[in-house]
């Protein structure tokens, strides 16, 4: 059963799958762990910019409704079932993701603190800040490696999607958040602080 939620937002690029790896592999018997990477609608429901470019940077590409119901089933003390969204790489399998519910439920991806249904049942709030020049260079190799994105295109992507959604829909929250950890060369010690955080909890089942 689920007894305390984390939430993790932060810009593209900042290190939020990287945190959650380190905390999957110390904590794995006591993490379920949603990214709302994997809620993207499909392309052909994607909204397209002024020049026909598909933008993925807004809270409105995503599927609300499967990220309520996987919550909501999580919540309940049931197994949730989820595919891993798969962006451009057409040549990539398709993988199966299960979660199953556990005592900690850690929420993480870009608009968590945007979307006020995540927001308001969180128990910690974590934003993950890094230099946005670092921030470009990571995102660049990501869209390279990962999704298959020339650079051309993940620059025009970086200056009119990115840069417009954090300023609207990440930035704003980040101020009311309880932990804010900067990850320029690595994680800052305030990691430590969510590490304390959630031993606190484990300890206290």
């Amino acid at each position: 059963m689920v007894k305390y939620i984390i939430g993790i937002a932060g810009g593209s690029g900042v290190g939020k799958s990287t945190l959650l790896k380190i905390l999957d592999d110390k904590y794995a018997n006591n993490i379920a762990k949603i990214t709302l990477d994997n809620y993207y609608l499909p392309i052909e429901d994607q909204q397209k910019d002024e020049n026909g470019k598909i933008n993925f940077d807004l809270p409105t590409a995503l599927n609300i409704a499967a990220i309520k119901a996987d919550i909501a089933e999580l919540l309940s003390d049931k197994v949730v079932h989820r595919k891993k969204y798969n962006f451009n790489n057409a040549d990539e399998a398709v993988i199966s993701i299960l979660i199953e519910p556990k005592p900690i439920l850690i929420i993480e991806g870009l608009f968590v603190f945007h979307f006020d249904f995540i927001n308001s049942i969180l128990d910690l709030k974590v934003f993950i800040t890094v230099d946005e020049k670092l921030q470009l260079q990571r995102r660049l190799e990501r869209d390279f490696r990962e999704r298959k994105i020339t650079e051309e295109d993940a620059l025009y992507q970086w200056h009119n999607h990115v840069l417009p959604s954090n300023k609207a829909y990440i930035e704003p929250y980040k101020d009311a958040a309880d932990i804010v950890l900067v990850n320029n060369e690595k994680f800052d010690e305030n990691i430590l602080i969510l590490e304390q955080k959630i031993e606190a909890v484990i300890s206290a089942q």
